[in-house]
């Protein structure tokens, strides 16, 4: 159960509830794949006591939708980001006040 962030904390993020969902159950199989992966190369060293395995139990969901709320990872709909992420939105000002100047 994804308590905390919320999809409520998510939506402004994608745009609405049913898009919050999917774009978290996305990135959480993203997640997971990698987690997985990383599992498979490491496992040796795992039952041997040389890694820990706490690295490899997290909550897929829970970490995705931190994700998305902290603006870790942004959101794709139809080819175009759902929001501006912050480094093409400072870009857009510093454009917007250079032209001002002129």
């Amino acid at each position: 159960m994804l308590s905390k962030p919320n999809v409520k904390e998510i939506m402004p993020k994608v745009g609405n509830r049913y898009q919050s969902v999917l774009a978290i159950a996305k990135r959480a199989r993203k997640i997971e794949a990698n987690r997985l992966e990383k599992y498979n190369v490491n496992k040796d060293k795992i039952k041997e006591g040389k890694e820990d395995y706490s690295e490899y139990s997290f909550d897929a969901v829970d970490r995705a939708a931190k994700e998305i709320t902290n603006g870790e990872v942004y959101i794709k709909i139809d080819g175009k980001y759902a929001v501006t992420p912050e480094a093409e939105l400072e870009k857009e000002i510093r454009e917007a006040q250079e032209a001002n100047k002129e």
